[in-house]
This record gives structure tokens, C-alpha cells and sequence, in this order.
């Protein structure tokens, strides 16, 4: 075994002194930009706080209409949830924006049991004009309804960066 092992190691140093010199020319690489221009302040990611915390993702389908999606974890598992939110007041306090929206929220929970619950949600948030960041408070009641009827509230604390 120690003669083929030494054998293979001889040739495998010795072919390259007789090989061909190529010579190795550089390649043009393809650049791929990624343009945030025609999001125009409609995508939003960050980290939620709370019960589910997690990751979160918004986009903005209108300026009434919010499309969310939160992938994190509940006191003994994994989440994953979206809701729709549809702004029904801009609160204004000295001359800030600050909108208020309505919802229903749908969330599947990953542990030792698959459950899903169904909530409704409200949420109240204030978008930086200086920085792209947003921040929003929400929550409300929702029921269990795979492993049988069970009342739930969900409230987290978030913040997103906004493209």
C-alpha cells in the first residue's frame, strides 16, 4: 500500500514538469447591480420583538395596503406568519406622520405540536424622514383553532430599514 501511495505521489509531482506552460488570461466577469430605485420606500426589513420575535419583511402593495411576512420563534418553537394590514388613519402630531392600520394576521407554529392561529391585528408606526428607518408597535387577539379552540395575543415591538 505504502509503494502504490508513494507511487502515485511520484507521478503526480512529475507530470506537471513535463506538462505544457499555459498561460492563464483573466476572464471578464458579469457585474449584476442591484437597484433599489423603483422600490421608492415601499420595501421594509428588520427584527420584531415580542411574542412571535423574529425576522420581518414588508412591502408596501398601496398606500393604504401593507403585505408582511415574520419568520421567528414563539416560547417553545418556530413561527412563520403573514398578515395584510390596511391603514385606516394618519395620525398627525406636529407635522409627523404616524400611521394607524388594521388587519388580520395567519400563523403557522413549528414545535412539538403543528398549530395555527388566526388574529387580528392592530399597528401603529412612525417612519424616520432623516434616516430609512421605521418603527411600529402592534398586536391584538387571535384563537388557536388546529388543536382545538384556544384564545391567544400576539404583541411585538419592531424596526425596519427602509429601501
Amino acid at each position: 500500500m505504502k509503494r502504490v501511495l508513494l507511487s502515485l505521489l511520484l507521478i503526480s509531482l512529475i507530470i506537471p514538469a513535463f506538462a505544457e506552460e499555459k498561460k492563464v488570461e483573466d476572464k471578464e466577469i458579469r457585474e449584476i447591480n442591484v437597484s433599489t430605485e423603483n422600490l421608492e420606500g415601499r420595501a421594509k426589513i428588520g427584527v420584531a420583538i415580542g411574542y412571535p420575535s423574529g425576522l420581518v419583511f414588508g412591502y408596501r402593495l398601496a398606500n393604504y395596503l401593507e403585505a408582511n411576512l415574520l419568520a421567528g420563534s414563539f416560547y417553545n418553537g418556530f413561527t412563520l406568519g403573514g398578515n395584510l394590514m390596511f391603514t385606516v388613519a394618519d395620525i398627525k402630531i406636529k407635522e409627523q406622520s404616524f400611521p394607524l392600520s388594521l388587519g388580520p394576521q395567519v400563523n403557522f407554529h413549528f414545535g412539538k405540536d403543528f398549530n395555527m392561529s388566526l388574529m387580528g391585528f392592530i399597528r401603529w408606526e412612525y417612519t424616520f424622514e432623516e434616516i430609512p428607518l421605521n418603527l411600529y408597535l402592534e398586536g391584538g387577539p387571535g384563537l388557536y383553532f388546529l388543536q382545538g379552540p384556544e384564545l391567544t395575543w400576539s404583541t411585538s415591538l419592531g424596526v425596519r430599514y427602509v429601501f
